[in-house]
């Protein structure tokens, strides 16, 4: 996973979170035996994600140039690539290799800060709120980067339904101008353009909603682990209470922003869709002018 971390503000082992004074071992420690998180459906997701944080200081890699770029940005890059790829995803595509998705490991290490709290195995509460918060802005902003695309992607396909809808809508005005082979060319090719989008951005969508999919299921772990500790967590301070709190007030406006961007794409599917009748009409009304010709040029 690709959330920066340092070794000095890494959740820490099984040693240091006993309390022992093995801090030079403490990674080594760590590598060797995991700590036992306290959600088993995360346990494999957990640990992939410290393996990834050891490594990121050896075998770093620059920062994709996509993951910071806005949303114009990623779109023009989807649609210029000359063969599809998750560029646009920045961080969050599953890599090859890697058995659990980013967002699974993001919230892996979400809950296991709440669960050190609860616990009070932290050396540094702050420290560990201040690592929480930034997971929380991870997750905050892949929502907001996600709703981004959606939305641009709705209004760019939207435009075009619009656009294309209006010779269709003039049928015997359109066949007509059929009847010129360079209007003929020209709607060819450019319906070859707009086929060309929709597949790049039902591809992004389709990966898109995959990640939102494994967020929302991440979300759910968390909000029935949250749930489980609260009465157990009963005399938690007023600064953990806060923590708690918000929390449980991030999963829910989570949970919601994950179902919302599964109905944006849902409703971007259905224009793609449309989109493509449309296309598909013009090449019929084109390929049947085009026809047309051919036999009056031959009986003439």
């Amino acid at each position: 996973m690709n959330i920066t971390i340092t070794p000095e503000t890494e959740w820490p082992s099984s040693n240091t979170m006993s309390g022992s004074d093995g801090d030079d071992d403490s990674l080594s420690d760590m590598d060797a035996r995991p700590p036992v998180h306290p959600v088993a459906q995360m346990q494999g997701a957990f640990e992939e994600s410290m393996m990834e944080t050891l490594n990121e200081s050896e075998d770093a890699e620059p920062q994709d140039r996509m993951s910071t770029a806005d949303s114009v940005s990623r779109r023009k890059m989807l649609l210029e690539q000359e063969e599809y790829q998750r560029t646009v995803a920045g961080r969050w595509k599953q890599k090859p290799g890697e058995q659990f998705h980013p967002l699974w490991k993001l919230v892996a290490q979400i809950s296991f800060g709440m669960h050190l709290l609860q616990q009070r195995l932290a050396k540094s509460d702050e420290e560990v709120i201040k690592i929480l918060q930034t997971h929380v802005d991870e997750i905050d902003g892949f929502l907001e980067r996600t709703t981004e695309d959606f939305d641009l992607a709705q209004g760019d396909i939207d435009e075009r339904v619009r656009y294309l809808q209006l010779p269709l809508e003039h049928g015997s005005v359109f066949d007509s101008m059929l009847s010129e082979r360079n209007f003929r060319v020209a709607i060819v090719e450019g319906n070859e353009k707009i086929e060309h989008i929709i597949d790049r951005t039902a591809a992004a969508m389709n990966d898109a909603l995959k990640d939102v999919q494994k967020g929302l299921d991440a979300t759910r772990e968390l909000a029935k682990y949250l749930t489980s500790v609260d009465k157990q967590w009963d005399d938690r301070s007023e600064e953990h209470d806060s923590v708690y709190l918000a929390m449980i007030g991030n999963t829910e406006g989570w949970t919601r922003a994950f179902l919302t961007l599964q109905s944006k794409g849902h409703a971007l599917r259905k224009a793609l869709v449309q989109l493509g009748g449309i296309v598909a009409e013009m090449q019929r009304r084109a390929g049947a002018a085009s026809r047309k010709n051919l036999v009056s040029a031959e009986s003439s």
